[in-house]
């Protein structure tokens, strides 16, 4: 009988005599007992080597997805082939974890996700964390977006770095975005909402959102003399360095103190005036508000630190720069009364002595006209004019102009403060006199007082002669009444002109950028608001006026009527009683050459450079 051809082999032959005649099966395809052609293996299956009898199936952790193969393909990284597979797989991993290698079941290990990576589960790989996200733990399924005003800008990251200075982060960038001019941050920033440095900003209160839209809007550069060198500088925070003061902490006006020596700048808050505290309750005229009493040392406070706070019985001085206590009363005016003796005596001796010499024969008639001659020649009253009046213009430079010299000058020019004849201020520093009203009336009447104590020296002088020589003096000593009076008008208007003119003289300081609210204060009485609002300077209205009709305006006036009354008899040189009365005024001025009124021309020019000056304004107009 005939006998198929075994496992392993077939033949497509016939008559075949023995088995050797049967051809071994090729590999990659399966013969089985007796088959007449080799059997390709199927996907999933294959056949290594020849002569096999069967397919084999791919083991557990391989696959192959081809026909006739004579081995199986490794199972891919995290994919699943069971036994047989013909593809693979995807592992089913939970999240946070990935599939690594896969057992001996065809089953992948899904170990756990390492931190700066996230794994989304199933088969997929673990994946670095992209710019601008991290993973700050293992096991993780997402990365987180970076928080606003942190950035990463490498992959892999575990955590986020802060934001830059001068820099903003939003959620999840990769780099920090540079703030728009002319704004600023700090590290870790979500947002620029404050001002960079040597700008500030303008209203603290602004919505950050508002700020970052419209930088220019907000921000400002820093006004001069003011410390902007801090980021984040508002308005309130304006640094005021030494030596300067501002009004509030809502201006940018900061104002240089030139006669104080107590401006600490942005330093500690200094008392409020005394008065202000004397009164009842708050008082919400405290210049500006609580901030603006700040940048005083202790005992200063007001405009520029030059109010005292400590005690009724100080004063400011700007000799001393500060405050210092009121002198006794009874010393100043002791020295004073002694001064005014010893001149008018030597003014007696002088008269007396002159008066002598005249009586004394021809010899003192040939010394009288010798003396008249000399004066004549010489000119010494024209002379005495123009030095008393440089002087009493140069006595203004400082509280008038605001100008300061140099301390090797003042001390040689010191004396100039005697020659303005300000009586009152040489006597007695006025701030320790009291109220303003109060220093008005005593500077403006006792002018008027001294007139009157030579009014009575003449009467007195006149009963003597009626008395002891039975002769009427009273014409003449009318006459030297009148002399007197224009000479002490001529020597004393420009002081009392200018202290007249204190009671209107204000200061304004801007104490609001927003509303553009200013506030004033009498530079005389810095405790006084120059507003209709305050009662003191209310109340000085009717002395101004009064005192402003009789001295500027008055007295100008009577000098032009007496060289009016006086003018024909000048001109034909004629010298009558009121002419010889009146020569201080006219004596010095050729009447031919229309000269004759010039005195008052030159009193009214005095007025304006000492008195009418005080109402320009340098900074405001």
């Amino acid at each position: 009988a005939a006998l198929p051809c075994e496992a392993g082999s077939y033949s497509n032959k016939t008559n075949l005599d023995s088995a050797g005649g049967c051809e071994d099966c090729p590999e990659g395809q399966a013969c089985t007992t007796g088959i007449v052609a080799p059997v390709t293996c199927r996907a999933g299956t294959f056949a290594f080597g020849s002569r096999n009898a069967v397919c084999k199936p791919c083991r557990a952790g391989t696959y192959q997805n081809g026909t006739g193969a004579s081995s199986c393909l490794p199972c891919g990284r995290g994919s699943f082939c069971p036994i047989g597979a013909s593809l693979e797989l995807p592992a089913a991993c939970e999240l946070g974890t990935y599939p690594n290698a896969t057992d001996s079941d065809g089953l992948p290990d899904c170990l756990p996700c390492t931190s700066g990576s996230f794994c989304p589960g199933g088969a997929a790989p673990p994946t670095r964390c992209a710019p601008g996200t991290f993973a700050s733990s293992a096991k993780q399924s997402v990365c987180k977006m970076c928080a606003a005003g942190t950035y990463q800008d490498g992959t892999g990251a575990t955590r986020c770095r802060d934001c830059d200075g001068g820099h903003y982060c939003t959620e999840g960038v990769s780099a920090p975005l540079p703030c728009p001019h002319p704004l600023g941050s700090g590290r870790g920033s979500v947002t620029c909402s404050v001002c960079k440095r040597d700008y500030y900003l303008l209203d603290s209160s602004a919505d950050p959102a508002d700020i970052f839209e419209n930088p220019t809007r907000h921000c400002k550069r820093c006004p001069p003399y003011a410390d902007c060198s801090a980021r984040g500088t508002t308005l309130e925070t304006l640094g005021v360095p030494p030596g300067f003061w501002r009004a509030s902490n809502l201006t940018t006006e900061l104002h240089k103190c030139v006669a104080s020596d107590h401006c600490s700048g942005s330093g500690p808050v200094a008392e409020v005036s005394r008065l202000r505290l004397a009164a009842s309750g708050s008082d919400d005229r405290i210049v500006g508000d609580a901030a603006a009493r700040g940048g005083c040392n202790a005992g200063h406070t007001g405009p520029r630190c030059e109010w005292c706070s400590r005690s009724e019985s100080q004063y400011f001085d700007r000799a001393q720069r500060g405050c210092t206590d009121c002198p006794a009363a009874s010393t100043r005016l002791g020295i004073f009364s002694g001064v005014l003796v010893a001149a008018a005596g030597t003014s007696i001796l002088f008269y007396l002595a002159l008066t002598r010499i005249a009586r004394c024969g021809r010899v003192g008639a040939r010394a009288t006209h010798r003396l008249a001659r000399i004066e004549s020649h010489v000119g010494l009253q024209p002379k005495l004019k123009i030095i008393v009046s440089f002087y009493q213009i140069g006595a203004t430079l400082g509280p008038v102009y605001g100008v300061r010299l140099h301390e090797d000058l003042t001390r040689w020019t010191n004396f100039m403060d005697s020659a303005s004849l300000d009586v009152l201020d040489l006597v007695y520093p006025d701030s320790c006199i009291g109220r303003m009203r109060t220093r008005l009336l005593i500077g403006a009447l006792w002018p008027l007082a001294l007139i009157l104590l030579g009014a009575a020296a003449l009467a007195c002088h006149t009963f003597a002669v009626r008395l002891f020589s039975s002769r009427d003096d009273f014409h003449a000593n009318l006459g030297r009444l009148l002399y007197w009076a224009i000479l002490v008008a001529y020597l004393v208007l420009p002081s009392i002109s200018r202290s007249i003119f204190k009671a209107k003289q204000c200061v304004s300081y801007d104490i609001n950028v927003f509303t553009g609210e200013r506030r004033s204060y009498l530079v005389a009485d810095l405790d006084v608001l120059c507003s209709a609002d305050d009662d003191e300077y209310r109340g000085l209205d009717a002395y101004f006026w009064a005192f402003f009709v009789l001295w500027p305006v008055l007295v100008p006036l009577s000098f032009l009527a007496l060289l009016l009354q006086i003018r024909r008899d000048v001109r034909a040189q004629r010298v009558s009683p009121v002419a010889r009365a009146c020569r201080f005024l006219w004596r010095d001025y050729d009447p031919a050459a229309g000269f004759l009124f010039w005195e008052v021309i030159d009193l009214v020019r005095k007025l304006f450079l000492a008195s009418l000056v005080l109402f320009l304004d340098p900074e405001h107009g």
